[in-house]
């Protein structure tokens, strides 16, 4: 199984597990066709902006500014890794475009892949998601969630200007990210929660996939969302939902 390590950053609700830990069901089937396209206007509520009236530099040189913004958020070694790639506001604006959509942006980050891979429990028909690849999310979500949202958010605003030019750039010439984000936000918040273990079965293609056929019909990024195991769920919820909040207040 080919699984990639989220990553703390800014879009964390978006890029972090949602670009995060995405294929443990490797050799994916395509993102449901009646996943919404992330091409939004200035219909759903608005984000303040209160608090990004700030001279920024192009959008070609917003890594230098962007790196000493983000790091200060945690000294975890993902993020560190991550800043030390090109054009972050580009890789936000298109994993934000992806999720807004229900589709996971995983592969476009690559340069980190976690220690160890998902691990499937039980025998034969009796299989589920083995606890083990639970925990490796725990500190990933213990990452997430000490981070202050209100912080995330401020963030946000400053470098939303030069975001939503990445947005639009990203196909989306019409589009507006704060909307495309609070989508990708909503499409999260509305996972469900469902009791552990949770039951899986071979897809024949190397891969898993989910036994109810309800939570395999969810979206890619709600799915993602279900294998950190139920009690990260809760706390991701509850930091998300912090994180909306501090979004539009």
């Amino acid at each position: 199984m080919d699984d990639k390590k989220p990553i703390a950053i800014i879009a964390i609700a978006i890029v972090v597990f949602l670009s995060g830990g995405a294929w443990w069901m490797s050799r994916r089937k395509p993102a449901p066709q009646n996943a919404t396209p992330a091409v939004v206007t200035g219909t759903e509520a608005p984000i303040d902006k209160s608090d990004g009236a700030v001279n920024l530099p192009p959008l070609d040189q917003m890594d230098g500014f962007l790196r000493p913004l983000l790091s200060a958020l945690s000294s975890r070694p993902e993020l560190a890794q991550w800043l030390a790639t090109d054009d972050l506001v580009g890789q936000l604006a298109a994993a934000i475009d992806l999720a807004a959509a229900g589709a996971s942006p995983a592969r476009d980050f690559k340069v980190i892949a976690p220690a160890s891979r998902f691990v499937a429990a039980g025998r034969g028909s009796r299989r589920t998601i083995d606890a083990a690849s639970y925990r490796r999310y725990d500190g990933l979500v213990e990452t997430v969630t000490s981070i202050d949202a209100a912080s995330v958010g401020r963030i946000y605003k400053t470098i939303r200007p030069r975001l939503n030019e990445a947005y639009q750039r990203s196909g989306n010439p019409t589009g507006n990210v704060d909307n495309a984000l609070l989508k990708a936000l909503d499409i999260l918040l509305d996972t469900p929660v469902v009791k552990d273990p949770i039951p899986i079965v071979e897809d024949g293609k190397a891969g898993w996939v989910y036994a109810d056929d309800e939570l395999e019909e969810l979206l890619p990024t709600q799915k993602q969302l279900l294998r950190m195991g139920s009690a990260n769920v809760e706390k991701l919820l509850a930091w998300l939902r912090a994180l909306r909040t501090a979004l539009q207040s």
